[in-house]
């Protein structure tokens, strides 16, 4: 028998190569499909029972600058399987993809023929990239770098709930970055751009007097707004369920949170909870179980935050209230500061009926949606490659107490302030940034808005200071005390078992399952300005979050009981 040549045996070795190239390739993309959820598959190629083809091509095309494209998309279920879709698209701030046939269910070998409108605002010509997920259940989780397909035109791609300002004294408002003014915003956010959580874009709206709303009820979209001039800015917090990520490990490191926006009062979260104020020997302040799943799995479990109720979400102050005879809620304003019970008083006079003071899970699902792919946290600006440095909302430190000031950042150090600051950075100061220490001053985010929930200027501000703020949270031993129907109650006795070998955890069967402060357990040493407060006991006790007193606590996860007669700053909420 004649030997192979070199040539023969590098030939088959090349084959063999591809052969085992291309088992590790379909074997790992068989893994890569399943991670979004049990039972759920990313579909990035048609070797899987559900394909999806463009006009006839692949998942992705190309589409002019400044055009409308009627595309057709076609979904082929290739298996004996019936399965729920939806259809998604590569999150892009100037691509607008709307369709009546976005999600539903596909039977066995059936073939379904999709129409969608895609637009194109920006003057270059873009990529658009589908992606189809499928399930055998309807309860379909998307990833975070990718959009939901509008049912209607509509800016927004999330799916968060409309903004409701009906019965209200609210007019929506958005930001001109180039001349640095706020201005009259589209209701229906389809001529102009007024929210988009996909890109950090909260809604904003201005409340306004009886004379002053019908004045700028008539005002054309795009005309400036003087909002000095009102009672404030709110911004819109939408119902959501999130992803338990921590739920019986006492130290959580900092992770993004996957949100997920509820479609009116729906709540379909896997998790429900009960109050358990006290229980023998145990004291809990609640008891929670996964219906589903029947015990709580961390990265599958997902609660419907208690924050929202019965409602689809609620109007938050964007600034801490404004010291004065009215109350306001404006940026460069002192701020207030008084007891709990005056300042329940005053948030449900300013609209009576409609408004009261900010609870402690209303404040939790602020820093939690912070926290996730619509925050701050999911904000590519503020990411950089030291552990969430940058992406923790920046803390208020002008000595002065205004609001809407932001912290001085140490570009040499890579720190925040840790003293008090003689210079107020502006919630609305786009051009300073933030710096990577190294031989390149790196910018890393505008240090204005680095201070609000989103790292733009769309989000809430002065959530982490050295006063904190109070919100409506108190001992059990206050519930024969306190006339009002939206208080947050927690347990007010200790908890005196060991639960951890750290010294500082404790009391931890206290807390409760979405307040933001069990869940991020953690204490930061660098600098102090990510330390986790204790809820510890405190006789007629109410909760302070965003700080107590002192800089090295000027966090948005520092929460300690405070007594009743502690003068604080407070924000109000209109429901």
């Amino acid at each position: 028998m004649r030997k192979k040549s070199f040539k023969q045996k590098y030939i088959i070795f090349l084959v063999l190569v591809c052969f085992i190239v291309l088992g590790l390739y379909y074997s790992y993309a068989i893994f890569v499909t399943k991670q979004l959820q049990e039972n759920v598959f990313v579909l990035k190629t048609n070797n899987h029972d559900v394909s999806l083809t463009i006009n006839g091509n692949d998942s992705k095309y190309k589409i002019n600058s400044y055009k409308d494209d009627n595309v057709t998309l076609t979904l082929s279920n290739k298996s004996n399987n019936n399965y729920f879709y939806e259809i998604f698209f590569k999150s892009d701030s100037h691509i607008m993809v709307t369709s009546k046939e976005q999600k539903g269910e596909i039977k066995p070998y059936e073939t379904m023929k999709i129409n969608v409108t895609v637009s194109n605002n920006d003057s270059k010509e873009k990529e658009v990239i589908f992606k189809v997920l499928i399930s055998k259940n309807d309860d379909i989780e998307k990833e975070i770098d990718y959009s939901y397909i509008n049912e209607e035109e509509n800016f927004d791609h999330s799916h968060a709930n409309r903004p409701n300002i009906s019965d209200l004294h609210l007019i929506p408002i958005a930001y001109n970055r180039e001349e640095g003014f706020w201005y009259k915003g589209d209701i229906n956010n389809k001529e102009d751009l007024w929210y988009d959580y996909d890109h950090g874009i909260w809604a904003n709206a201005l409340l306004v007097n009886d004379k002053d709303y019908h004045i700028l009820n008539e005002m054309a979209i795009g005309e400036e707004v003087d909002v000095t001039s009102s009672l404030g800015l709110y911004v819109w917090i939408p119902r959501f369920k999130y992803v338990i990520l921590n739920n019986s490990n006492y130290t959580s490191f900092e992770r993004m949170y996957n949100v997920l926006f509820e479609k009116d009062n729906n709540t379909t979260g896997t998790i429900v909870c009960e109050d358990r104020l006290s229980n023998g020997d145990f004291i809990y302040s609640e008891m929670c179980k996964d219906v589903v799943n029947n015990k709580i799995y961390d990265n599958l479990s997902t609660y419907t935050h208690p924050a929202f109720k019965d409602r689809e979400g609620f109007w938050i102050s964007k600034f801490l209230m404004n010291e004065g005879s009215t109350l306001k809620s404006l940026p460069n304003a002192k701020i207030s500061k008084k007891k709990v019970f005056d300042a329940i008083n005053l948030s449900e006079n300013l609209i009576k009926g409609k408004t009261h003071l900010l609870t402690n899970m209303e404040y939790a699902s602020i820093i939690l949606l912070s926290n996730s792919q619509y925050g701050k946290t999911g904000n590519n600006m503020y990411q950089s490659t030291d552990n969430y440095h940058f992406q923790r909302v920046y803390a208020n430190t002008y000595s002065y107490d205004l609001t809407g000031c932001s912290t001085e950042f140490n570009q040499y150090t890579k720190n925040f302030s840790n003293t008090l600051s003689n210079n107020c950075v502006e919630y609305n100061n786009l051009t300073n940034y933030s710096h990577v220490s190294n031989s390149i001053n790196y910018p890393i985010g505008e240090i204005g808005p680095g201070a609000s929930s989103t790292g733009t200027i769309y989000g809430v501000y002065d959530l982490a200071n050295r006063n904190g703020e109070m919100v409506a949270g108190f001992s059990y031993s206050l519930n024969d005390k306190i006339k009002t129907s939206y208080y947050d109650l927690y347990s007010d006795r200790n908890y005196q078992g060991k639960v951890a070998s750290s010294k500082s955890i404790k009391y931890l069967y206290r807390y409760k399952l979405g307040d933001m402060i069990r869940e991020s357990f953690r204490t930061i040493s660098e600098n102090g300005m990510w330390n986790s407060g204790l809820l510890e006991q405190k006789e007629n006790g109410v909760i302070l979050r965003g700080g107590s007193g002192e800089m090295k606590n000027a966090s948005v996860y520092t929460a300690s009981f405070v007594s009743v007669d502690t003068e604080a700053p407070f924000r109000v909420v209109i429901k």
